[in-house]
This record gives C-alpha cells, structure tokens and sequence, in this order.
C-alpha cells in the first residue's frame, strides 16, 4: 500500500460496493472493519453480501488493488480514509452515533496532515464539524481545515434495488473548508462515471 490508498472504514453494504467501486476505476483500497469474519472472508475473495459477487471481491484482489484489515493503524497508509460505519436509530429514534465516533477514535492517532476524513454514514447535520471533527482532533492534535481535511459525503446505496450502480448514483460532497471539499471531490471524482455530476457545497469553519 501506498500513500495514495484510499481506506473505507465499515464494510458493510454501503462500505464494500464503494471499495470495490474505487479499486475498479484504479485505486488502490484498504477497508477496514472491526468484524475479523468479514476481512478474512475478502482476503480469501469471498462475498458476504447477496449482491456482490464473488467474482467482483475476486477481480480486485488479484489485480492488487483491494485489501481489508481489522488494524487500524494502517489509517496513516491513506490518502484519504471514509467512514461509512452503521447508526442505528436510538430510544429516541435520533442516528447512534456510537460507532461513528468509536472509529474517529480510533483513526484519530494514526491521522497526519494533509489526509481527508469523509463521513458517509446517515445522521443529523452538523455531525460531521461537531461531534467527529471533536474527537479528531483532541485525538490527533491536528486541526480540521488547517492540519487534515473534513468532509461529509452522505451515503445513496440502494440495497434493494438490483438496478442500482454506486457509480451513477448522484452525490453531494460538502467540505469543511473549501479546500476541504476541493481535497473531496478530487478523491471522489475518478470513481465516477463520465458523465457524472458532483453536487460540491462547502460550510464555513466557526
């Protein structure tokens, strides 16, 4: 792996068509997941999920540009790293964000300057530059906009729909700074098809 990987952290059925999605238009991916059972299963090119198939995990991995690994100290091997973990909705029916802010704890020591953190998972706005942007820095102590880069990318799977292609659905990237969201859809851009149009928004720093 090199400095140019790009991490996708939770691979589950909105993380692991990403990566593939990655890997197949030329990057080189590294998920990370805390499940062993699903990293295992990708290393030895297996599927978990109904619609991937094997064949698509099996094409990236002997062309060398995919790979998952439960060490997340390989967060500081990436580019770019994105979080695409699950919240469940909680008592009050409002996004769990106990995983999301477990993993920028956990990534938070391995970040250094000039990386972009992304969020994917569904939540409430101001996720990303409040409770996520807190916990890496205080982690890290790097500052977002200044030291690394932040930014919210909202997931648009579509599990159900057997017509979906990660690669044309529509996605909004929003930066925490310009510079922020320029980093974003710079990561995000050759994942795209040709034709695809970016939705770019960025929010000012408080």
């Amino acid at each position: 792996m090199t400095s140019s990987t790009i991490g996708i952290i939770g691979l589950g059925y909105v993380g692991l068509p990403l990566s593939l999605q990655f890997a197949r238009t030329g990057s080189v991916e590294l998920g990370f997941d805390i499940d062993p059972v699903k990293t295992t299963a990708l290393m030895e090119s297996r599927s978990y999920i109904l619609h991937i198939p094997v064949e698509a995990v099996r094409e990236q991995r002997e062309a060398g540009r995919f790979a998952a690994t439960t060490d997340f100290s390989r967060a500081s091997e990436c580019e770019a790293l994105i979080i695409c973990v699950p919240t469940p909705l909680a008592r009050h029916r409002d996004p769990d964000l106990t995983y999301v802010l477990n993993t920028g704890k956990a990534i938070a020591p391995h970040l250094r300057p000039e990386q972009l953190v992304v969020l994917e998972s569904t939540t409430c706005p101001g996720t990303t530059d409040t409770e996520l942007r807190e916990v890496l820095e205080t982690g890290s102590g790097l500052e977002a906009g200044a030291d690394f880069h932040l930014a919210f990318s909202p997931e648009r799977e579509d599990p159900g729909n057997p017509q979906s292609d990660v690669a044309h659905i529509p996605k909004i990237v929003g930066g925490f700074t310009p510079e922020c969201q320029k980093h974003a859809l710079a990561v995000y851009g050759p994942a795209s098809r040709p034709s695809f149009r970016w939705k770019a928004v960025a929010w000012p720093r408080p």
